[in-house]
């Protein structure tokens, strides 16, 4: 593997086997290098392969105009959200993730501080993203002698979720945003409030995340449909199959999506158990 360019003492420009220019990373592995030099594999620490020129074309923009320690602390960052969520996340969040940090490191030597106005809807939908993105804001807090708080932390959610879904930042918040909505009619429609600590609530919203996913994706989840099964839910379940084609209402008028009958049955069993949860914890 050879220096293809260097951009400071621990970034190196090469190309990989199949000729795909990547960025290999270690520290001080650049120093005294110069194009055309073999690099010493044994002091790489990281490689990053992305998608395209474009993507590659950014990363190294970023290396240039941000300091190291940024980048640093961002792969920090990104290494404990993967172990911690036990998730892969796309590479595009090595670019996403230090220029925000970046942008929110100035911002704040202005002191500016800014307010999240998803701040409540990305708590209850990405309740483990959050928790890792409050440890994150806290180390970024800790290392610059700043100020953040659970509203930058919701920022940072945006860009796991991003990253873990391969999505863009608008993407993000439109699923965000659909979810909220139907959630909202749920618990207008039954007047009640969430047990969110209760398991059936924390189904729900993984539900409906998956739900929201394909949705936006244009694709249709269908199974080997129960038919008797299906009956047999319509017939017990009244007031939450009344729900469920509401929540279907409002999602072919908004979304022009059409429900499968699979969806709507799972919806369903959903609403049903959440509202169970929630009223008996009302009672």
């Amino acid at each position: 593997m050879k220096v293809k360019k260097t951009l400071n003492n621990s970034v190196i420009i090469s190309k990989d086997k199949q000729g795909k220019e990547i960025i290999v990373m270690g520290k001080g592995l650049a120093f005294g290098l110069k194009t055309g030099d073999l690099i010493d594999v044994s002091r790489i620490d990281k490689i990053f392969s992305l998608n395209d020129s474009t993507e590659i074309s950014k990363l190294q923009q970023l290396l240039t105009q941000i300091p190291e320690d940024i980048f640093n602390l961002a792969e920090e960052l990104i290494t404990y959200a993967k172990e911690t969520l036990e998730r892969e996340l796309h590479n595009t969040i090595y670019i996403t993730l230090t220029d925000h940090i970046n942008t929110m490191i100035e911002r704040a030597n202005m002191n500016i501080y800014l307010k999240n106005t998803m701040l409540w809807d990305i708590k209850q939908i990405y309740r483990d993203e959050f928790q890792v993105a409050l440890k994150m804001t806290e180390v970024i807090n800790e290392r610059f002698g700043l100020d953040f708080d659970e509203n930058e932390a919701a920022n940072l959610v945006l860009h796991i979720m991003n990253a873990e879904h391969d999505l863009t930042l608008s993407m993000t918040e439109k699923i965000t945003t659909a979810i909220s909505e139907m959630l909202e009619i749920v618990k207008c429609n039954f007047n009640l409030e969430y047990n969110e600590d209760s398991l059936s609530y924390y189904r729900f919203v993984v539900h409906l995340r998956s739900f929201v996913q394909r949705l936006f994706a244009g694709t249709i989840y269908n199974d080997s449909l129960d038919v008797d099964f299906f009956n047999h839910i319509q017939h017990k379940y009244q007031k939450s199959l009344a729900c469920a084609l509401l929540l279907e209402q409002h999602i072919k008028g908004k979304y022009n999506y059409i429900l499968s009958q699979e969806e709507r049955m799972y919806l369903t069993l959903h609403i049903e158990k959440v509202v169970r949860d929630s009223a008996s914890q009302q009672d």
